[in-house]
């Protein structure tokens, strides 16, 4: 009956997550990690860079917003609904920042760099399998973040005018990973494996040219890749409490990030 109930939440979460596209968090092994009816506390930070695909707008193509920058933090609390199914829920800041110099023949050079901005997540990690020092199992969560209040670039120009950008940027993140996790010894793991690697987002685009007056846009956004790997390691430095703490890397074709993760339980 609980192998049942696993089966089902890993479809519904595939299925909910299917028409979304790309975004970093971090991950985590990919199992459960609690135990039935307890809790847990602590912090996650991750730094990304990766690029995206705009929506063409005001007669330019669709275009590739390079070296793309995010910076989160997030306070995580989790909850072991069974010996085999963990939930969590995140709740963080993050900031965006758009490169210029990488992006300086289209208009999302104008955008820059955000004020810190709300970021909110869930998700939830079950176990498959076990055999020995392995175990099998998969990882699902979803954030969204309003990115807002941009420090557009400055001398801007559009259709040969000065112009200035006021933005925001909506970004609804979410990532599915699976993969096997080895218990090396009682104070390491390793972990790690395929994932896919999501983004459905808008850009709020208010631009104002000397020539042409002002006018609002709303592209969208969506992913340059969706497959990507990851790998990282667990430090246990005691056991009561248990005070465990994750390093990981994460790659795709088109961005790479870098995640600590520090979590305490009874």
């Amino acid at each position: 009956m609980q192998r049942s109930k696993l089966t089902i939440v890993a479809a519904a979460v595939i299925f909910i997550c299917s028409n979304v596209v790309l975004g970093f968090d971090p991950l985590g092994p990919p199992r459960a990690l609690l135990g039935q009816g307890k809790p847990s506390v602590g912090i996650d930070y991750m730094y990304s860079k990766m690029e995206i695909k705009m929506e063409g707008f005001l007669g330019f193509p669709d275009m590739d917003v390079s070296d793309l920058e995010i910076n989160k933090l997030y306070t995580n609390v989790g909850y072991g609904l069974t010996d085999r199914w963990d939930i969590f829920a995140r709740l963080g800041g993050a900031v965006i920042d758009i490169d210029r110099g990488e992006n300086i023949t289209n208009p999302s050079s104008m955008i820059g760099t955000s004020d810190p901005s709300l970021a909110i997540g869930a998700g939830t990690r079950v176990t498959f399998f076990e055999w020995e020092q392995v175990c099998l199992g998969m990882l699902a969560q979803v954030s969204f973040t309003p990115y807002e209040n941009f420090k557009g670039n400055p001398s801007s120009t559009l259709f040969a005018s000065p112009a200035t950008m006021q933005s925001e940027i909506h970004l609804t993140e979410v990532q599915i990973a699976f993969g096997p996790t080895w218990n090396c010894t009682e104070y390491l793991s390793v972990y790690g494996g395929p994932f896919l690697h999501l983004i459905d987002g808008n850009a709020d685009l208010f631009i104002t040219t000397t020539s042409t007056g002002s006018a609002l846009v709303r592209p969208s956004i969506e992913q340059s890749t969706i497959l990507g790997g990851y790998v990282g390691a667990t430090l246990r430095f005691s056991e009561h409490p248990n005070i465990s703490c994750n390093f990981e890397f994460q790659v795709t074709e088109s961005g790479h990030a870098l995640a600590i993760q520090i979590a305490i339980s009874p």
